[in-house]
C-alpha cells in the first residue's frame, strides 16, 4: 500500500533564477558558475523541466542540467510562471519594505490576494503535467515563487536568494508538503 501511495505523489522543485547581469535578462558570470555549482547537487530524474519566459530563468535551467548531467526532459515555457504586473510588485515590496508575502499582502490586499491566487492556479496546472510518482523543475522569480507557494499551500516561505527553492509535494489526498531549498554560507546546496 506504501508504494502505491507514493507513486500517486508528484513534486514540483521551484528555483528562483540564479544572479542576473545588471540591466540585462540575462545570467552574469557569477550567475553562470552559481548555476552550474548549484546543478552539481540536484536530482538527475527531472520528468518534466518548467521555465518562466525570462531568458535568465532559461539560462540557469541550462547551467542546472549541464551540471547534474541530466538532459533535457520534456519542458516548457510557462507564462502563468511571470507576472504582468512587475512593477506593482516592486512598488509593493518597496512600500512594505519586504517582499515577505505576508509584509506585502498587508500592504496591499488586493493585489496579493489576485496574484497569490492566480499563481497558485498555475502551479496547480504544473501538477498534473508531472506523472504520477514524478519529479518537475520550475524555474522563476522572487517573490513570485512564494506567493505561488502560500497561495496553493497557506505556507509563507521567507523570501528566496539566487537559485535557493522549494519543493511543494502534492500527495494523492490533495494536501501539500514543502521542503526548502536553501543556500547557507561557504556550501552550495542545502535543506533547512
Amino acid at each position: 500500500m506504501l508504494g502505491a501511495r507514493l507513486s500517486r505523489m508528484r513534486e514540483i522543485e521551484l528555483r528562483r533564477h540564479a544572479k542576473r547581469q545588471s540591466g540585462a535578462d540575462a545570467l552574469s558570470a557569477e550567475g553562470r558558475a552559481q548555476a552550474e555549482d548549484v546543478g552539481r547537487t540536484l536530482a538527475t530524474d527531472y520528468a518534466s523541466i518548467f521555465v518562466s519566459p525570462a531568458r535568465r530563468a532559461a539560462e540557469t535551467v541550462a547551467w542546472f542540467l549541464r551540471a547534474s548531467g541530466q538532459q533535457l526532459p520534456g519542458h516548457a515555457v510557462v507564462p502563468g510562471l511571470a507576472s504582468e504586473r512587475e512593477d506593482e510588485w516592486r512598488s509593493v515590496a518597496s512600500a512594505a519594505g519586504s517582499s515577505r508575502i505576508d509584509a506585502m499582502a498587508e500592504q496591499d490586499p488586493e493585489m496579493m490576494g489576485t496574484e497569490s491566487r492566480r499563481l497558485a492556479e498555475a502551479l496547480g496546472e504544473l501538477f498534473d503535467r508531472v506523472p504520477e510518482g514524478g519529479r518537475a523543475l520550475a524555474v522563476g522569480h522572487t517573490p513570485l515563487i512564494e506567493a505561488a507557494v502560500y497561495g496553493l499551500t497557506g505556507v509563507i516561505v521567507d523570501p528566496l536568494s539566487e537559485c535557493e527553492g522549494v519543493s511543494v509535494i502534492r500527495e494523492d489526498e490533495g494536501r501539500y508538503r514543502i521542503r526548502e531549498w536553501r543556500l547557507s554560507p561557504g556550501a552550495q546546496a542545502g535543506t533547512v
